[in-house]
């Protein structure tokens, strides 16, 4: 015993002599050398608690590649005509246990360079999920906010038949909108599930999450005392029409014009929805999304959005399209309504693999935020792969 000390001891001298201490003997400080020893025995003896069994994890993913441009109007948007990396995404699900799930979406947009500070990397959403049952789930970590038909989904562009999701009620800040109904994401912890109740087949989400105010970042702390709560439920009314309702709520803090005083923010939004089919061919969904917000410094604004679509499967593989979108961004403004229609067609060129071409006429009123009367048209077109 006494020997394995002194040879520790001779290790640790070395140590220190390689660092200049070579004038004078040293003494060796013996419950280091030890501590040292526990160390590295540890190290070697430690194994890994968990191997991964790449049967318990599934991988799948989006690519979107886009065409757009301003073909008439005012120059908003692409006026050359250009090609756009879209995203690519890879959704990846890791089951822990029976009972425990960890579920990621990241995802690349724009050509992504970041020595070049071009395009997006992201996390859209990673959280664990425990089950309980099937009626009662807990989620922890960074998710999608469950509101309405498109921003769960808004990443997985093969799963819509337009390019873009709908701006009147899922970007409605891009139509002429102060604030957004409801921010695309939320960090925080929600409950899930889905049951039968009389016959009818229902799903739920509620959410308590940080709420998002663009001043912090919302996924790391919050910046007020108050915490946002959301949800949505959906029940399968007919076999062939699906009915739902969200809700929104938060208080954020949002600087005054002048930006010298920080004022709050109340923001109200709740959203109804359907999905209706006809002869497994005729399809139509409906979103109308409706609230309030009310600043310190402001008279409270309501507002009011909704979405319409219509589409028909002429063949297997070919469905046209047409969707109109109104948005009311102050009923109590006379003049700033934005309405966008969209024609076009979602052709299905592989499995899981679509091609859309769409041209989309964007009207607005002269007190519009955004477009201030000013009308234009655009073409998009777009590849989308799931795999």
């Amino acid at each position: 015993m006494l020997k394995e000390s002194t040879r520790w001891g001779c290790a640790c001298d070395e140590h220190l002599m390689s660092r200049g201490a070579t004038n004078k003997p040293i003494k060796p400080n013996y419950l280091k050398c030890i501590a040292l020893g526990l160390v590295l025995l540890g190290t070697m003896l430690v194994t890994p608690s968990y191997a991964v069994n790449w049967s318990d994890v599934t991988m799948n993913g989006y690519f979107s590649f886009e065409y757009e441009k301003n073909v008439a109007g005012k120059p908003e948007g692409d006026t050359n005509g250009s090609f756009d990396l879209d995203l690519f995404d890879l959704v990846i699900n890791f089951n822990a246990s029976d009972k425990l799930r960890i579920a990621t979406d990241l995802t690349w947009e724009h050509g992504t360079a970041t020595e070049e500070g071009f395009g997006n990397v992201a996390i859209e959403y990673a959280f664990a999920e425990y089950s309980f049952s099937p009626l009662f789930k807990l989620r922890a970590g960074k998710m999608f906010t469950n509101f309405g038909i498109y921003n769960e989904i808004h990443t997985a562009k093969p799963a819509t038949l337009s390019v873009k999701e709908p701006l009147s009620t899922n970007k409605n800040n891009k139509m002429g909108s102060e604030f957004r109904f409801y921010p695309r994401w939320n960090v925080g912890v929600a409950a899930v599930g889905d049951f039968v109740w009389f016959d009818k087949d229902f799903d739920y989400v509620v959410q308590l999450s940080n709420g998002d105010d663009g001043e912090t970042n919302p996924f790391e702390e919050d910046s007020n005392t108050s915490k946002a709560l959301g949800g949505r439920v959906r029940v399968e009314f007919l076999d062939n029409l699906q009915l739902g309702a969200s809700f929104y709520r938060d208080h954020i803090n949002a600087e005054y014009d002048d930006g010298d005083v920080v004022a709050r923010a109340r923001i109200a939004s709740y959203g109804v929805q359907a999905n209706w089919s006809m002869f497994e061919s005729i399809h139509a969904e409906f979103e109308y999304v409706a609230g309030t917000v009310k600043r310190d410094d402001t008279e409270k604004i309501s507002r009011n959005a909704f979405t319409v679509m219509l589409s028909v499967e002429v063949t297997d593989t070919i469905t046209p399209y047409l969707r109109v979108e109104v948005l009311e961004p102050d009923t109590d403004t006379s003049d700033d309504e934005g309405v966008l229609s969209i024609i076009g067609v979602n052709w299905q060129i592989a499995s899981n693999a679509y091609l859309k071409f769409e041209l989309d006429d964007m009207n607005t009123e002269d007190a519009n935020a955004k477009f201030e009367g000013e009308d234009f048209q655009e073409i998009k077109a777009s590849l989308s792969v799931g795999f």
